[in-house]
């Protein structure tokens, strides 16, 4: 056993190293040679039992001086005391056998599901895998075509973008010197009509100072409608007051509602003066009468904005209040400016 592996060298080592497909026949072999040792050991035993035991007959025969039939009649009465054991033996060793038989069967069967299921689940990886790769693959061949599709639609809309900002700006471009040729026509018709006459630099330089004139008002009415929506956040964003409709409503209009707003706060005025002149006067009672004759009502006469505070006196005095000795009088704030309910919403400028 050991002069295989050399001088001295315990069994199943090898001194040098070996493939894994060599070492495992090597063990293989090894296991084979151990189990015949051990049989070998097992038969040795049982001639030395034989052996003692023929020795023991013989010592027997030449003590009793026993002969051949006798000492086979001693011989078989020992045998056949033996035969019940040997029977139980044989029985047992006999369903160990056939146990062993069952479990080499069951295991070999075993064996074989378990390399078909092996086989199988390898079989199914291999093609999860391959399905896999393909799916990812075209994944990515999808992917790609649609982000080049993106990047073409974008680059697309870019470049409109930019021929739309071009255009916006020629027209720009175009409406300025339309708007700057108006002006300068409108002026010099102007100055044609007064009969002036003026440098050929004064006319081109009249429509840039209206045109800036313009701008600048613009600017400063916005910033004060900036301020106003500052001063009062309590009025709704869609109030009159913050319209910006100049270019709807033109300076005649504006004149004119202004001049019967003027108007109407004079007749509200003298309406008043002849109903307290009635009433002071001699010709209350008759001025009475005759309206009480006509079925006419006199209206009530509202605080109109902008009158004196003498004649708020004259025409009812001190309005009634409530007594509170501990309330503070707070200023009245002025009433709210006609134009503001107006739909010019101008600031004034």
């Amino acid at each position: 056993m050991n002069g295989v592996n050399g001088g001295n060298m315990p069994g199943g080592m090898v001194p040098f190293p070996a493939p894994a497909g060599h070492q495992s026949e090597l063990n293989y072999i090894y296991g084979m040679v151990e189990e015949l040792s051990r049989q070998l050991s097992d038969n040795q035993r049982t001639l030395e039992e034989v052996v003692s035991g023929v020795g023991r007959v013989r010592s027997r025969a030449r003590t009793h001086s026993l002969g051949n039939e006798e000492l086979v009649n001693s011989a078989s009465d020992e045998v056949k005391a033996h035969e019940p054991n040997l029977d139980t033996l044989i029985s047992i060793l006999s369903e160990a056998l056939e146990k062993a038989k069952f479990s080499r069967d069951a295991n070999a069967a075993l064996l074989t599901q378990y390399a078909a299921m092996l086989a199988a689940m390898l079989r199914q990886f291999h093609d999860y895998k391959a399905k896999h790769v393909a799916d990812v693959a075209g994944w990515h061949r999808s992917y790609r075509a649609q982000l080049a599709e993106a990047r073409a639609e974008n680059s697309r809309l870019r470049e409109q973008v930019w021929a739309m900002q071009a255009r916006a700006g020629q027209a720009n471009d175009l409406l300025r010197r339309f708007r700057g040729r108006c002006y300068e026509e409108g002026e010099k018709e102007k100055e044609k009509g007064k009969g002036k006459e003026k440098g050929e630099e004064e006319k081109n330089g009249l429509g840039a100072a209206r045109w800036e004139r313009r701008v600048a008002s613009k600017a400063v009415r916005q910033e004060l409608r900036f301020w106003k929506r500052m001063a009062m956040p309590h009025l709704p964003e869609d109030d009159p007051c913050w319209s910006d409709d100049d270019d709807l409503v033109d300076v005649a209009e504006k004149k004119r509602l202004d001049e019967m707003g003027r108007l109407a706060a004079e007749q509200q005025l003298a309406n008043a003066a002849a109903e307290l002149g009635d009433i002071v006067g001699g010709g209350g009672r008759e001025g009475g009468g005759e309206e009480e004759e006509h079925g006419e009502v006199p209206p009530e006469v509202p605080s109109a904005p902008g009158a004196p505070q003498s004649m708020m006196m004259m025409m009812g005095g001190v309005p009634m209040q409530r007594e509170d000795s501990g309330a503070v009088m707070l200023p009245i704030p002025p009433p709210r400016p006609l134009s503001a309910a107006s739909s010019t919403g101008s600031s004034g400028q």
